[in-house]
């Protein structure tokens, strides 16, 4: 891929992948820690953890675990932190954490114990997780009432709980800051970065730094990602010319319906086409067509993610509310988003890319939210940078001679398409969605005004 005068990134990265290599390795001989004694490990502990009080909601606590960058580039008051969110809605950030990108990810062995993760999200950046909406995985909502309905409440209340994170650590509130999320976080991630930057415009008390926002397989433009489905799993031949037919059918009753503002009966909608591509497929997940069982969930179909994070020691080694059964993704909370489903963000991500970085990546494999979804609605976005980003040459990503996906860039857009991953794309690509990231932040900083290309992603 051609760097376009940018070859020290490239060495920088090559230099990075060397590292990572070399780290995998070592990492591999003693890979896994047990829990038989009961015991969580120190060395899996996070930096901290607990609960942020949500400003305006009394009672209402939204549960965060940290973990400092080990290996930071910069002097730590430069170290970029990012912010992971979680879909759903009412899914929680363990998932990401124990799962997909954190330090530590859960083993489906009989002993419920940890595998250190070879490439973690926080290598050289702080990560941050967050249970949201309150009520979702070990966050507390007093009330149902406490537990958003809409965009605008989600953003309010994590902006709450980061004036709150950053007032326990008040020297992080310089450092480069990143917002990152999948699926539903789609929503989610403009939504704050948008609240971020208008807090920034109106003078807020204590506003919060925002170098640029990521995101991942994500539900941004219903309307138009809804229609993708039928062409898609024809194309790859999970359903034929009929079925196609009639799932188009149903794909537009959705689009009708939103169209109609009638969001209830549109989520309804979207929600049979979903389920009818799944039934007549028969895949195990639409999230990534080539696996057997769904994600955290062992061959004989076991949810182990759920049985590892409920056990007494890892409750207390995170320091959650022991009383609390954590569950994956609420449905308490998804109910109270029913009308929010087909609601569009794309005009949020409209607004913020004329000012930050945006990076979107998709798992290949995903049939939910997809690589078709993204671009459909990549291809309206009013922006007048969109001719020349459709325009741009969409390059091969290589990491060490092996093809690790696609990316296209142009000003503050990229996007990028990780080969043989699914929708929870750092779950299946551990090594090169961390390079992505990576890359993308060390490419990314608005104020030095660089151009937000994530083609330095490429290593020999």
């Amino acid at each position: 891929m051609k760097l376009r005068g940018r070859n020290s990134i490239a060495v920088a990265v090559a230099a990075v992948v060397a590292v990572q290599f070399i780290t995998i390795i070592f990492w591999d001989v003693a890979a896994v820690v047990g829990m038989e004694t009961g015991a969580f490990p120190k060395e899996a502990l996070p930096t901290e953890s607990g609960y942020l009080d949500i400003e305006g909601k009394s009672g209402a606590r939204m549960f965060y675990a940290y973990y400092e960058a080990i290996s930071p580039k910069k002097q730590l008051s430069d170290t970029p932190i990012l912010l992971y969110l979680q879909g759903g809605p009412g899914c929680s950030d363990m998932i990401g954490n124990f799962y997909e990108l954190g330090p530590w990810i859960a083993s489906d062995s009989p002993d419920l114990g940890l595998n250190r993760n070879p490439a973690p999200w926080n290598r050289v950046f702080g990560l941050l997780f967050l249970d949201n909406p309150v009520g979702s995985g070990f966050s507390i909502a007093p009330s149902k009432e406490d537990i958003p309905t809409n965009e605008d409440e989600v953003a309010k209340d994590l902006y709450a709980a980061l004036q709150a994170f950053f007032a326990l650590n008040p020297l992080f509130r310089k450092r480069p800051f990143y917002v990152t999320g999948e699926s539903y976080a789609g929503k989610f991630v403009p939504s704050l970065s948008l609240y971020m930057l208008n807090q920034l415009d109106n003078n807020g008390v204590l506003p919060l730094r925002l170098d640029g926002l990521a995101i991942g397989d994500g539900l941004v433009h219903p309307v138009v990602q809804v229609q993708s489905h039928a062409s898609v799993a024809y194309a790859v031949g999970l359903i034929d010319a009929q079925e196609k037919k009639h799932l188009e059918a149903l794909q537009q009753e959705a689009v009708n319906l939103t169209c109609q503002k009638k969001w209830h009966h549109a989520h309804i909608a979207r929600n049979r086409v979903v389920k009818h591509l799944k039934d007549i497929s028969g895949v195990a997940t639409l999230y990534d067509i080539r696996r057997t069982v769904p994600y955290y969930t062992s061959k004989n179909g076991t949810k182990y993610l759920s049985l590892f994070v409920n056990q007494p020691a890892v409750k207390e080694a995170l320091k959650v509310d022991g009383r609390i059964k954590w569950a994956a993704c609420r449905r308490s909370v998804a109910d109270r988003f029913g009308d929010d489903v087909m609601k569009s963000a794309k005009w949020k991500v409209e607004a913020l890319v004329r000012r930050r970085p945006v990076l979107l990546y998709n798992g290949q494999f995903d049939l939910e939210d997809g690589v078709v979804s993204t671009e459909s609605w990549i291809s309206v976005l009013d922006w007048e940078g969109l001719d020349d980003f459709l325009a741009s040459e969409r390059s091969v990503w290589k990491v060490s001679t092996k093809l690790a996906g696609y990316v296209r860039s142009h000003s503050n857009l990229s996007h990028v398409v990780v080969a043989r991953a699914g929708h929870l794309a750092p779950a299946d690509q551990r090594l090169h969605t961390q390079i992505m990231i990576e890359s993308w932040v060390s490419r990314g900083s608005p104020s030095t005004g660089s151009v937000v290309e994530p083609s330095g992603m490429n290593a020999a």
